[in-house]
C-alpha cells in the first residue's frame, strides 16, 4: 500500500469511526478495494465496485426497500411508461407528497409504489412556498408511510440515502454527504423584468443605458439618460435593493418608479414581464435543463448534500443510515448540490396540507 493509499484508507477509517450503521463498514472496504485497484489498474472498474454500484447496493438493501414501499414513482404519461420524478408516501391512506412545478399542466398522472400502478390520482393541494403538491391515491391495502425523524437536524458530513434509478418494479439506491448547514436559499433573482439596462460603474449605476422592446419599461416611457430614483418607494442604493423590490412581484404586476430627467422628477407605472430564462455557464456544465430542476431556490430552509441526482430523481425521501427520513428531497441545485426539506418543515407542511 502506498503512502496516498494509506491517507485514503485512513479517511475513510475515520469516517467509519463515526457512523453506527453496520453497512458502512462494508462501503468503506468498497471504496479503499475500489482506490487501490483503480492506482494500480490506471483504468475502469466493473460496475459492482463503484460507489453505486452492486456491492454497495447490498450493503444497503434495508434501505432499499424503505424507498421500495415508501417512495412512489409519478408517470405524466398516458401508458405510464416514462419516469417523471419520484413521490414520498405521507399517510397509509393513499398521501403522497411530490415536487408541484414538475407536475403543472399535466393531465396523466399515474403512480407507482411497489409493484402496483395506481390510474387514479387526485391532486389535492399546491403549496407553492415550497414546491410540493399534495397527491392521493385510492388503495385497497393501507400505505406504508416514511418514519419521520423527530430529532434534531443532521448535522454536516453526515451521509444520506436517496432514489436512485428505477426499474419497473425495483428501486436503487444512490448515497450522499451533508455539504452544508441546514440553511435558506433566497432568489439570485427575481422573476420579472422592468425591460431596462442600467450603466456600468457604482457612481452611474441606476442611469438607464438601454431601454428593452416591447417591454414594460418602454411602454411606460422610461429613456435611455433617466436615473431611476426609487422603486414602489424604496429608495435604491444597491442593486439588491431592486432586486427585493421585484421579487415581490408576479408577471403583469406594475411597480411605481420614480426617476430623474432633465432635472424633473418623474413617476411612472411599469407593467413586468416575466425573466426569460438563460443557462449560466455553470448551469450548462451541471447538465442544463435537462438535469437541473426549474425550481431550485427561494426555500425557507433546506438540507444540502452532493447526492448526484437529477430533476427526474427527486421528489422522494432522504434517509439517515437508520432507515428514519430526515427530509424531502425537492432541488437538484447544480452538479454538486441538491436541496431537500428538512423533516421539521415536512411534519409541518403535512400536517397543513392534509387536514
Amino acid at each position: 500500500m502506498n503512502r496516498d493509499d494509506k491517507k485514503r484508507f485512513s479517511a475513510w477509517n475515520m469516517a467509519a469511526s463515526q457512523m453506527t450503521f453496520m453497512p458502512m463498514l462494508v462501503l468503506s472496504v468498497s471504496l479503499f478495494v475500489a482506490s487501490t485497484q483503480l492506482s494500480s489498474a490506471q483504468g475502469g472498474l466493473p460496475a459492482d465496485q463503484r460507489i453505486n454500484g452492486k456491492r454497495v447496493w447490498a450493503a444497503f438493501e434495508p434501505h432499499r426497500e424503505i424507498l421500495q414501499r415508501s417512495s412512489a414513482v409519478i408517470y405524466t404519461d398516458e401508458r405510464a411508461r416514462v419516469k417523471s420524478l419520484y413521490g414520498t408516501v405521507v399517510s397509509e391512506q393513499g398521501h403522497i407528497l411530490t415536487k408541484a412545478s414538475e407536475i403543472e399542466g399535466k393531465s396523466h398522472l399515474s403512480v407507482r409504489i411497489g409493484s402496483e400502478v395506481y390510474t387514479e390520482v387526485d391532486l389535492l393541494e399546491v403549496d407553492e412556498q415550497w414546491d410540493v403538491a399534495l397527491l392521493k391515491i385510492s388503495a385497497e391495502q393501507p400505505l406504508t408511510p416514511v418514519e419521520l425523524s423527530s430529532g434534531d437536524d443532521i448535522r454536516q458530513g453526515h451521509w444520506v440515502v436517496s432514489n436512485g434509478s428505477t426499474t419497473r418494479s425495483q428501486r436503487r439506491v444512490r448515497l450522499g454527504i451533508v455539504s452544508a448547514e441546514i440553511r435558506k436559499i433566497s432568489a439570485t433573482k427575481s422573476h420579472v423584468v422592468l425591460g431596462v439596462e442600467f450603466e456600468k460603474g457604482k457612481e452611474a449605476q441606476w442611469k438607464v443605458a438601454g431601454v428593452s422592446e416591447d417591454k414594460g419599461a418602454q411602454k411606460a416611457g422610461i429613456q435611455v439618460g433617466d436615473i431611476i430614483i426609487s422603486a414602489d418607494g424604496v429608495k435604491l442604493s444597491e442593486r439588491e435593493d431592486l432586486i427585493e423590490v421585484l421579487k415581490k412581484k408576479e408577471p403583469g404586476d406594475k411597480v411605481a418608479i420614480e426617476l430623474m430627467r432633465d432635472k424633473k422628477k418623474l413617476r411612472l407605472g411599469v407593467e413586468l414581464s416575466a425573466r426569460e430564462e438563460s443557462m449560466t455557464r455553470n448551469d450548462q456544465m451541471s447538465g442544463g435543463e435537462d438535469q437541473l430542476s426549474a425550481r431550485r431556490s427561494e426555500f425557507p430552509r433546506v438540507i444540502d448534500h452532493d447526492t448526484p441526482l437529477t430533476k427526474v430523481s427527486v421528489g422522494g425521501p432522504l434517509l439517515n443510515l437508520d432507515g428514519i427520513c430526515i427530509g424531502m428531497n425537492i432541488a437538484r441545485a447544480s452538479r454538486v448540490a441538491t436541496f431537500a426539506i428538512p423533516a421539521r418543515e415536512l411534519r409541518e407542511i403535512i400536517a397543513k396540507m392534509i387536514e
